[in-house]
């Protein structure tokens, strides 16, 4: 016991030694605490991309669905494609010029408040469908498209199945 005593003892004396231990413990704090935040990062990266492609997915049912209601139209295949990914937005403090995200804790770590997430805007829009290839069809779903998604028309294209 004496032994053990002596030796922490003679650790604590040594101050390279103690500042050595100490470094080595702030390290190993801060690997751990890396990987957690990279843990993070990669789930919020998986949640944009799926929260996406959601969102994609909806789109086009809803577009597809909006082309069957014209006359003459029943088999309907769209895509979309978009112009980068998801931005989220988060609450913030804010007093004088300073400004702080709301974190809230949860389990085992933390997060900031996300307040809402505002998806990419539509770059095209491919239709396929019956009587795609008819012209006036074409103008009709595209000037359709166009209004409804806000989008030129020039980024519409409408073919025949």
């Amino acid at each position: 016991m004496d032994t053990e005593k002596s030796f922490w003892m003679s650790i604590l004396k040594n101050k390279k030694i103690l500042i050595l231990i100490l470094i080595g413990v702030i390290g190993f704090v801060l690997l751990i605490a890396g990987e957690r935040s990279t843990d993070m990062d990669e789930s919020d990266g998986e949640q944009s991309y799926y929260s996406v492609r959601f969102y994609t997915e909806e789109m086009e049912a809803r577009i597809a669905d909006l082309c069957r209601q014209i006359h003459g139209v029943s088999e309907v295949h769209v895509l979309l494609t978009m112009e980068g990914s998801s931005e989220y937005v988060y609450a913030e403090n804010t007093s004088g010029s300073a400004r702080d995200y709301v974190i809230l804790q949860k389990g085992d770590g933390s997060a900031p408040v996300q307040v809402h997430e505002i998806y990419p805007k539509i770059r095209g829009v491919a239709v396929v469908c019956t009587r795609g290839g008819d012209s006036e069809m074409q103008r009709t779903i595209t000037e359709l498209l166009s209004a409804a998604l806000g989008i030129s028309a020039s980024r519409i294209r409408v073919a025949g199945t």
